[in-house]
């Protein structure tokens, strides 16, 4: 009498471009995440500086700021203040200028943490990869005109801003509009690899 022994199927070996992809995808996650630490610290640095301190070393003019870090600070250039003279109003409307336009760069480098934690964990092809590029992108076009209601909220204020129109947004423009073409190409990719995975 013959006796059958049910054998488990067999577990396919990960292809070696995949085996690199998310070797290489772990280190790039890191970065991602350690940069998204170090902006939020400069932001929320920023923000409390900008709201809080009223010393000479953090000064302000139309379209910059500088923060004095050597043992004595030089006299003000011309064109420049110190943030600690300036109106509540006007701190206020620049704290929120700072964060409309780094808030839209750190949900960037968050989203590209993301989408290397999909890629380390081997997924590739996949919606979840076409929605964090979306999504990569829609911050890029947010992050296009941020610097234009950040003019408009400080010169609303009060304050003389005429460091809106940036080259960099332009750059972020064209990529988000690209890349907005890419998340949909990408998720025509997962539906079609999706299909094609369920043929055996």
């Amino acid at each position: 009498m013959a006796t059958i022994v049910e054998l488990p199927p067999p577990v396919p070996a990960e292809a070696a471009s995949l085996t690199r992809i998310r070797g290489l995808s772990r280190p790039l996650e890191w970065l991602f995440a350690a940069l998204f630490v170090i902006g939020a610290v400069i932001l929320a640095t920023a923000v409390v500086g900008v709201l809080a301190y009223d010393g000479p070393r953090l000064q302000v003019r139309p379209g910059g700021m500088q923060i004095m870090l050597g043992r004595d600070v030089p006299p003000l250039p011309p064109g420049w203040t110190t943030v600690g003279v300036l109106p509540f109003t006007r701190k206020l409307a620049l704290a929120c200028s700072a964060a409309l336009m780094i808030g839209p760069a750190l949900a960037v480098l968050w989203e590209l943490r993301r989408l290397f934690g999909l890629y380390h964990a081997g997924i590739v092809l996949a919606a979840e990869n076409a929605r964090c590029i979306g999504r990569i992108a829609l911050w890029l076009l947010a992050y296009a005109v941020a610097p234009t209601l950040g003019h408009i909220l400080v010169s609303a204020s009060g304050f003389d801003d005429d460091g809106w129109l940036r080259l960099d947004s332009a750059k972020a423009l064209c990529l988000g509009l690209v890349l907005l073409v890419i998340a949909r190409v990408m998720q025509l990719g997962a539906e079609v690899h999706d299909d094609a995975s369920r043929f055996v």
